[in-house]
């Protein structure tokens, strides 16, 4: 059914015919309209619930949390070739486990992406440095590790053709 044929309608169709087909006025020059991009930041300062986003997420990744998982002897011999690649000031991914305080065997896999600021190799750790924070990974936490200028062991050694012999 037509909206303007219900009682409402032609009720609203009597008291607004004049501006309902009417264009919209012109800006003035004293008054530009306000670009779509800017709109919503108008109402941004008006969130009734500050921080619920935030809490929500905290408690999902809660919920979420996973045993560690242990890596094969060839996945660990894998992630250490990776590592010998990675030079302090190249951009990295690193996949790693984030243990919960009070249950050291489960947490969450995060996934991290910056520029390397120090690896050391005696601690073995490794600093990110990204958004002007820096993170330190320990190495039995990291699960992969992948960014440009990491590839596997054998093209990073210049070994050619180690499979076929």
């Amino acid at each position: 059914m037509d909206y303007k044929q219900t009682k409402m309608g032609r009720m609203a169709v009597r008291k607004y015919g004049d501006i309902l087909n009417a264009s919209r006025p012109a800006p003035s020059d004293r008054h530009p309209r306000m670009p779509v991009a800017n709109r919503a930041k108008v109402f941004s300062p008006f969130a009734a619930l500050r921080g619920f986003d935030d809490e929500i997420a905290g408690e999902g990744a809660k919920r979420n949390r996973v045993p560690r998982r242990v890596l094969s002897e060839e996945e660990a011999e894998r992630l250490s070739d990776l590592l010998l690649q990675v030079q302090k000031g190249m951009e990295i991914t690193v996949r790693y486990f984030n243990e919960e305080p009070d249950s050291p065997a489960f947490g969450n896999y995060l996934e991290q992406t910056g520029m390397v600021a120090k690896i050391d190799p005696v601690f073995r750790k490794l600093t990110l440095r990204f958004d002007g924070m820096e993170r330190t990974i320990s190495f039995e936490d990291l699960d992969e590790i992948y960014g440009d200028g990491i590839v596997d062991i054998d093209v990073y050694l210049g070994i050619e053709g180690a499979e076929e012999g």
